[in-house]
């Protein structure tokens, strides 16, 4: 029986009807409109580009014009053209001055200016056509990086299917409601974040994590909005809604990465008043010497500052593109900027350096029948006959009393039970003290009674909980587990005791495990450049030295609160380094948003260290930290590499001119191919393989 909206359905487990409804129901949308012919395209192009495209019309008419012998005529056409781009962006310039910003336009600009003045409507119409040219392949050139983004987002899961009656029929995703039953077929995206209840599969997350290998699925396992079945029909019990599911989240980043404003042309700046006043000085210097105003526009023309203006955000929105594409979402060109100069990178513990969700690591088992070896028994229980159960059948015991409890350990001993194939039983008589322990009876498997012994009964009564809660029930605890137990928390690992017929028989131990590939991340981190590693965490002081051993930071801080974590953020950055910092948590985002980089990891909830932060690293892989500085890297690489070949070329070009070997005309059409190969150059930045 299946609850849709407060009904009862009754669903049929006949699996080639359920495959037959299935194969009824469409899978998706009706296909989009075809796109228009060559006159859509045509005035799509006019539409989003009209003054190269007016440029190139008008240029067009004054050629034949030319041809025709209407010589007076076609210069007048080349002045409207030379106007129709000189205007824009001298209004521009202006508006920047005003605003007390400098930038390479003004090379342009004076070399319009002279054009018109000298009467060189050709080279005018040629640098129009040249930076609008440039602006049009710049937009192109941006679109295509941002393809993976807009993918990502074009892509979001819409529709979902339900049983109603004996029909199974779609709804729209963000009608699926917390606890709706979803049923999903091969090959489509998962709509909502759920729990399977059905069915196995494997399932790709690679659009959510950039992990490539498929993840397989069983009944009572997580699956996330976004990623993609497979092979086989699963049903879903929804957890979260359509707009708090995964995707949904990413989504959101995505469009924040997209949208948000961000200096992106400020490492080319950094560059153009040097430029723009060298240009100048030797525009001037040429007309002095060579008395000849032609060859000083001459280089203002092969000066024009395109290749300055397109290296750098060419080649960061590519290296954002990169990014995604690998799992990891920037959210803005300074970002990527930044991370390129990062030079101490700091890390949070708990589910950053960690799995941030204690694992089982062993039972220590209870020795018995000692003198003395019990604590809190009564003069009538000090001495406990000793008892054959193993650490799987303690384990057993407990995670059949602990499924049935909703606490974040209960999970953990679950999982490890499951991990070890063994079976469950259905407790009895459940009882919880939250935060303390639980308690149930448990069926002893007709294979593990014996023929005397505790385990002749049908069930046993299993308790699971602190010694607070053993106390309370009356249990008395050996003074070995005891002892045991006080070591083991000192290293900061979580205990538990666990009684069968009132009978403490083991210690259950957990322990937040580190990464499996943590002990790469410094030596990795030091390959690109990283000088300093710095663990910040808010545990103890030998739990923090453990951990920081196996990751090999330089140093260790223990005993942190968000607060702290923000000072020595800010101290590091007063002593001029580029700050990374990672980190997963709310008690992070501080840190994360003080940082000169904050990098959040992907966790489920993507909450408040991704907004606090200006990466967000969808995958739990640590090491995605060292690809995401290493992109950094080499997107300044590439972006620097255009500028000082944009500027090169422009200073070559820019003396030949000045000793009369390249006109104006001819000096434009020149400084239209170093365009080209700045932006060839600049899209390298999302080619890349880390």
């Amino acid at each position: 029986m299946l609850n849709i909206h407060g009904e009862q359905k009754t669903m049929t487990s006949d699996a080639p009807q359920l495959s037959a409804e299935i194969e009824k129901t469409p899978t998706s949308a009706p296909p989009a409109e075809s796109r228009r012919g060559w006159p859509g395209r045509l005035w799509h192009t006019v539409k989003h580009y009209p003054i190269p495209c007016g440029a190139v019309a008008l240029m067009t008419v004054s050629l034949v014009l030319w041809l025709a012998g209407y010589g007076p005529l076609a210069n007048w056409t080349l002045l409207a053209v030379v106007l129709l781009g000189g205007v824009p962006l001298l209004w521009e310039t202006v508006q920047q001055f005003l605003h007390k910003e400098f930038g390479v336009d003004v090379i342009a600009i004076l070399a319009i200016a002279g054009s018109v003045i000298l009467g060189q409507y050709l080279a005018g119409a040629l640098v129009v056509l040249m930076l609008s040219g440039g602006e049009a392949l710049e937009v192109f050139a941006l679109r295509r990086a941002r393809s993976s983004l807009s993918a990502l987002a074009e892509r979001a899961p819409r529709t979902a299917h339900i049983w109603r009656g004996d029909d199974l029929v779609n709804i729209p995703a963000d009608q699926v409601e917390v606890d709706m039953e979803i049923v999903v077929k091969p090959g489509e995206l998962i709509p909502v974040d759920g729990i399977v209840t059905s069915g196995s599969a494997s399932v790709s997350e690679a659009d959510l994590t950039g992990e490539p290998v498929p993840v397989s699925k069983a009944p009572g396992m997580l699956v996330l909005s976004g990623s993609v079945n497979l092979d086989s029909v699963l049903k879903i019990r929804a957890s979260k809604r359509s707009a708090e599911s995964k995707y949904a989240q990413i989504v959101r980043l995505v469009e924040e990465a997209q949208t948000q404003k961000a200096p992106i042309h400020r490492l080319a700046d950094r560059y153009s008043v040097g430029f723009t006043l060298t240009t100048v000085i030797l525009a001037g210097l040429t007309w002095a010497l060579s008395g000849d105003s032609i060859y000083a526009l001459a280089v203002l023309v092969v000066a024009s500052p395109c290749p300055l203006i397109l290296a750098t955000p060419i080649a960061i929105i590519s290296g954002i593109d990169l990014a995604a594409r690998n799992g990891i979402i920037i959210k803005s060109g300074g970002a990527i900027e930044q991370l390129g100069e990062v030079t101490v990178a700091v890390f949070d513990k708990t589910g950053t350096l960690t799995l941030g969700i204690p694992k089982v690591t062993t039972i220590v088992l209870a020795q018995h029948g000692q003198d003395g070896d019990v604590i809190g028994a009564d003069d009538h229980g000090a001495h406990c006959s000793s008892s054959d159960y193993d650490e799987n059948a303690l384990l057993r015991f407990a995670a059949s009393v602990e499924q049935l409890s909703a606490h974040i350990l209960a999970h953990s001993v679950v999982e490890a039970a499951q991990e070890r194939t063994l079976s469950l039983s259905a407790a009895n008589d459940f009882e919880e003290i939250f935060g303390k322990g639980v308690r149930g009876r448990v069926p002893v498997p007709t294979e593990d009674r014996q023929a005397e012994g505790p385990d002749t009964r049908d069930d046993v009564e299993v308790a699971v909980g602190n010694r607070t809660f053993m106390q309370h029930l009356g249990i008395p605890v050996p003074a070995s587990l005891l002892s045991e137990r006080e070591k083991r928390v000192e290293s900061g690992q979580i205990c538990s005791f666990i009684a069968v017929q009132k009978q403490v028989e083991g210690l259950l131990v957990l322990e937040d495990v580190p990464r499996p590939e943590l002990s790469r991340l410094s030596t990795d981190l030091r390959a690109v450049g990283i000088k300093e590693t710095i663990l910040l965490t808010g545990d103890g002081d030998v739990v923090a030295q453990q951990i920081g051993k196996i990751a090999q930071v330089d140093r260790v801080i223990s005993r942190c609160l968000p607060e702290d974590k923000v000072r020595i953020v800010k101290e590091l950055e007063q002593q001029g380094q580029r700050v990374l910092m990672v980190g997963d948590g709310i008690n992070d985002a501080p840190a994360l948003a003080n940082a000169t980089v904050g990098m959040a990891l992907g966790t489920q909830g993507l909450t408040a260290a991704a907004s606090a932060a200006d990466t967000v690293l969808l995958s739990t892989d640590i090491l995605r930290v060292v690809r995401a500085v290493r992109l950094g890297r080499h997107v300044m690489r590439v972006a620097l590499q255009g500028i000082w070949v944009g500027m090169g070329l422009s200073v070559i070009a820019m003396i030949f001119a000045a000793f009369g070997f390249i006109s104006p005309p001819a000096g434009a059409l020149l400084q239209e191919a170093f365009d080209v190969v700045v932006i060839l150059n600049a899209l390298r930045a999302g080619r890349a393989t880390f």
